[in-house]
């Protein structure tokens, strides 16, 4: 009988490219509001109108070089409309949307998840993102959205150490969806 291997966090160990990591994500945080909390792999942030905002990275390891992308994770109210279990798919030619993650929904489902592109689509296609969640039960969803900007990046040929800026004005329009969705409801659209 063969276990699951746990996957350790990418920010879960020490060394120099680890540290170095970590210390981008500091920094990314900041650009986000002002940092209220932060442990060995992820930093809170709070906008100025008091949302708060965990910044962490997925890693991706290569043979001669290492890859962790930004990760934002937002709780949504327990009042917000959004369905969960969404991901984002950018199979649509109108560009990227949340769709159901699972297969099998609805007719009231479909029609929900029409009107919350209607609502949000605009802001999903101002920013580049490589994948977005809404995730967890009812009372305590989660929104996770994983931009293409702020991650970080290590090389070993040429040594490179780089974290990733974002294009200007990214992190207040991944804001935006963030907001737009905390907000939601199939009736303001």
């Amino acid at each position: 009988m063969t276990t699951a291997r746990v996957r350790k966090h990418p920010l879960a160990g020490s060394g120099p490219i680890v540290d170095r990591a970590r210390a981008a994500l500091a920094r990314t945080a900041t650009e986000f509001g002002e940092v209220i909390a932060s442990d060995q792999t992820t930093v809170t942030a709070r906008t100025a109108d008091g949302v708060d905002v965990t910044l962490s990275y997925e890693g991706g390891n290569f043979v001669f070089s290492r890859v962790y992308n930004l990760t934002l994770s937002v709780a949504l109210p327990a009042e917000s409309d959004v369905p969960t279990g969404l991901k984002l798919s950018h199979r649509d030619r109108s560009g990227p949307q949340f769709v159901r993650a699972a297969s099998g929904a609805g007719g009231a489902l479909v029609s929900r998840l029409a009107a919350l592109h209607r609502s949000v689509g605009d802001k999903l296609r101002d920013v580049d993102l490589v994948a977005a969640t809404v995730s967890g039960p009812r009372t305590s969803r989660t929104l996770t959205l994983t931009p293409m900007g702020g991650s970080y990046v290590w090389v070993l040929i040429p040594p490179v150490f780089k974290a990733t800026a974002f294009p200007a004005g990214e992190p207040e329009r991944l804001l935006d969806i963030v907001r737009a969705l905390r907000n939601w409801s199939p009736l303001s659209v």
